[in-house]
């Protein structure tokens, strides 16, 4: 092999080289650069000082306020406040990264989205002095074209997929943040501590209106169908799909919102109440006491909730006397562990009326005449049906 012929294969692969390295090398996801390194707060911001954080958008604020008694929301009475969900967004923002610094002017801000005219939400972080201790304006999300196609019926531009968030840090710097802060967006309603109470084995409830009686419905074990107390009206049997409506109307129940403790009866209803009582296999009871219906909305307050068990222990027959202590022990702290946590409950619920799903409360407020249907029409006996091939007798012909 003579020199020229060396220097063209070494050439060649010099050229290979390159090509694999451009066809191997990782995809860059539009914006992001290998440099980027800052976080989005400086590595001691000591949130344990945080006391309130705001989020400002437009006319619409919410503030998260820590009291003696955990993270409360202003807007909403101080009622509970989901705090996983805030203490999962501080530790997003100690942890993503800038993506890159965007060397723009103030006046192309509102471009981004990131001033308070055009859509901006900013995030204050304050102290028990009141201090501002970190301030971020989020803006619009960064998006790319994604690669998948146009579904059909999608509007031109929709086709896209977002990677970040335009921000502007406490030091004014605007940035892009690898993460899309989504979160910074919910309503109010979001922010609510959603932990409530559930029916999931009701044995037995009933419906009271104007100190009266509806209806009651039972059932001796889990497995068997309601009965309803009382008579059954003629031509009339049980409707169990009513029946398993009530059972089911408290097994998965959520709140869309809570009242304002001091609002009028009439405002939410409850000038035309009815009461639920109610108890389940665990020897949990409850009043339930909801409204009429309001401008769409519902809403309910829990007026009682105790564990009823039994308060005694019945031996075994063969019960040995060396574990008779162990077994009363046991049963005397199920039945402190049962009542205490009925307890906390109550106290966590008792004081708040909470707008509930017009459909779980549709399927306990009927009439007692509503929980049956009509029996099924008797078939007709073999020998009352038309033998096979007869036919009606041909009307005479007029004179």
């Amino acid at each position: 092999m003579n020199k020229k012929q060396l220097i063209v294969l070494i050439c060649a692969a010099i050229i290979l080289a390159i090509a694999a390295y451009v066809m191997n090398r990782p995809e860059k996801r539009g914006w992001q650069s290998s440099t980027a390194t800052a976080t989005l707060v400086p590595e001691d911001f000591n949130s344990s000082a945080v006391t309130r954080v705001t989020f400002s958008s437009g006319e619409k604020t919410v503030t998260l306020e820590k009291g003696d008694q955990g993270w409360g929301i202003k807007e909403r009475y101080g009622y509970p406040a989901n705090f996983s969900e805030l203490n999962q967004f501080v530790f997003d923002l100690s942890e993503t990264r800038v993506a890159r610094e965007l060397a723009i002017k103030q006046q192309h801000f509102a471009d981004l989205q990131l001033t308070p005219d055009d859509g901006a939400v900013t995030v204050s972080f304050e102290n028990a002095a009141g201090e501002a201790l970190q301030t971020l304006i989020f803006g619009k999300k960064h998006e790319q074209e994604s690669a998948e196609p146009t579904m059909p019926g999608m509007m031109p531009g929709g086709n896209t997929m977002p990677l970040g968030r335009y921000l502007v840090l406490n030091d004014k710097r605007p940035v892009i943040a690898a993460n899309t802060f989504a979160i910074v967006d919910e309503p109010v309603t979001f922010w609510l501590n959603k932990d409530f109470f559930k029916i999931s084995d009701l044995k037995s409830a009933s419906l009271i209106a104007d100190g009266q009686s509806l209806w009651t419905i039972e059932r001796k074990n889990e497995n068997d169908n309601f009965t309803i107390l009382g008579d059954t009206p003629e031509g009339k049997e049980v409707d169990n799909g009513k029946l398993n409506n009530i059972k089911s109307a408290f097994t998965w129940i959520r709140f869309n919102d809570v009242a304002d403790p001091n609002a009028k009866a009439e405002d939410i209803g409850m000038d035309e109440s009815k009461t639920f009582k109610a108890s389940d296999f665990d020897d949990v009871s409850y009043t339930i006491v909801f409204g009429k219906l309001v401008d769409g909305k519902r809403y309910l307050r829990i007026s009682e909730l105790a564990w009823n068990g039994k308060t005694t222990r019945e031996a075994a027959e063969d019960e040995k006397p060396e574990d008779k202590e162990r077994l009363d022990a046991e049963f005397a702290q199920k039945i402190k562990d049962s009542q205490s946590k009925a307890q906390e409950l109550f106290a966590k619920l008792s004081p708040w009326t909470f707008e509930v799903s017009t459909y779980a409360l549709g399927n306990i407020d009927k009439t007692r005449d509503e929980l049956f249907k009509d029996l099924p029409k008797p078939e007709a006996k073999e020998e009352d049906k038309p033998a096979a091939g007869d036919a009606a007798a041909p009307a005479p012909a007029a004179p």
